[in-house]
């Protein structure tokens, strides 16, 4: 960690070990009927993907508390940080945002910017590792928070869902858009709008939709060598490095890292599902 700058996130952040020891991650809390964990502490993408197959209870996700950020902000301020930059899940998704602004508003709010990125899962996860990368090399608090709000904006999604039932099962569509999608084999291409999950357009089977979102990602960077890329997968690596490969052979990306989601993104999407994120 720089001395002067502290980078926090959430867990829907689907870092991993990528953050590593310079970022600290607040987590969400997951509960299957009456069993509750926290995101990434007591329950692993993986162990996730195989309890969302086997329990009969659909997960719920919920943000943390606002004590859950003011400690970690005050742990960082105890520990040396002149400032801290909190940066978290779209706030159209979740109330996470407002818990860390609140907790942010216990602990000293004028040491403590708290961004709401507009953004979920690998995309956030792109704009934190960003941060932390600027706080490493001891830039400014202004200059790391000018960055992260000029690169919101820019910040995009395509992923593709192998099946509505988990969207079903989650009250996200209704159970016979569901099954008439499953039987046609019809695949929707999401994306994140103004902080928003969206469709972009539907695609007959997968594999296709597979091969329309690498093509969107090509178009949408028209220069090679640039961007940030970030492939971000629900129990299926297999592809996901398949995925990985084709956007470094197109783009050549700046950088690219490939990431399981969590449960924010695994509720609804189910295992099987591949997205990329980027930052042209």
């Amino acid at each position: 960690m720089s001395a002067d700058v502290a980078i926090v996130t959430d867990s829907t952040a689907d870092l991993g070990d990528l953050g590593g020891p310079d970022v600290t991650v607040v987590p969400l809390t997951v509960t299957f009927g009456s069993a509750q964990f926290r995101d990434g502490v007591d329950l692993n993408a993986d162990q996730f993907y195989k309890r969302l197959v086997s329990d009969p209870n659909h997960p719920v996700t919920a943000q943390p508390a606002p004590a859950a950020f003011a400690q970690a902000y005050r742990r960082l301020l105890d520990a040396g940080a002149e400032h801290i930059v909190s940066l978290h899940l779209s706030s159209a998704l979740s109330g996470t945002y407002n818990s860390a602004v609140l907790g942010a508003q216990q602990v000293d709010g004028d040491r403590i910017t708290v961004i709401d990125t507009r953004n979920a899962s690998a995309g956030l996860g792109l704009l934190v590792l960003a941060a932390r990368d600027q706080a490493a090399r001891g830039e400014p608090v202004q200059a790391i928070i000018d960055k992260v709000n000029a690169d919101i904006p820019r910040d995009q999604l395509f992923a593709a869902i192998p099946t509505l039932t988990f969207l079903a099962r989650g009250g996200r569509i209704g159970a016979l858009q569901s099954m008439l999608g499953n039987v046609l084999q019809i695949v929707p291409i999401i994306t994140l709008k103004d902080g928003l999950v969206g469709e972009h357009s539907k695609v007959r089977t997968f594999a296709r939709a597979v091969d329309q979102i690498v093509d969107l990602v090509a178009e949408r960077i028209p220069t090679k060598g640039t961007a940030r890329c970030a492939v971000m997968h629900s129990a299926a690596p297999e592809l996901a490095a398949k995925v990985a490969q084709r956007i470094q052979e197109r783009v050549q990306p700046a950088s690219i890292i490939t990431t399981s989601a969590g449960p924010t993104v695994g509720t609804h999407a189910g295992p099987g599902a591949v997205g990329v994120f980027f930052i042209p």
